[in-house]
C-alpha cells in the first residue's frame, strides 16, 4: 500500500504541474497573437486582395484586346 501512495505523491509533485502551467502560458500567448493578427493584419490583407481583384476585373473588361 505504501508503494502505491508514494507513486501517487510523485505524480502530484514534480514537473507535471510545471508542464501544464507552461502549456497554459504558451496557449494564451498564441491566442493573443492570433487575435492581434486578426484585428490588425487581416483587414489590410483583405483590402490588398480587393485591390488586386479590382485590377483583374478592370483588365478583363477592357474594350480592346
Amino acid at each position: 500500500m505504501k508503494k502505491k501512495t508514494r507513486f501517487f505523491r510523485k505524480l502530484w509533485k514534480g514537473q507535471r504541474g510545471q508542464a501544464m502551467a507552461t502549456y497554459a502560458v504558451i496557449t494564451a500567448a498564441m491566442l493573443v497573437a492570433g487575435s492581434v493578427f486578426a484585428m490588425k493584419i487581416l483587414p489590410d490583407m483583405l483590402d490588398a486582395y480587393n485591390h488586386f481583384a479590382a485590377g483583374l476585373y478592370f483588365g478583363i473588361n477592357m474594350p480592346f484586346p
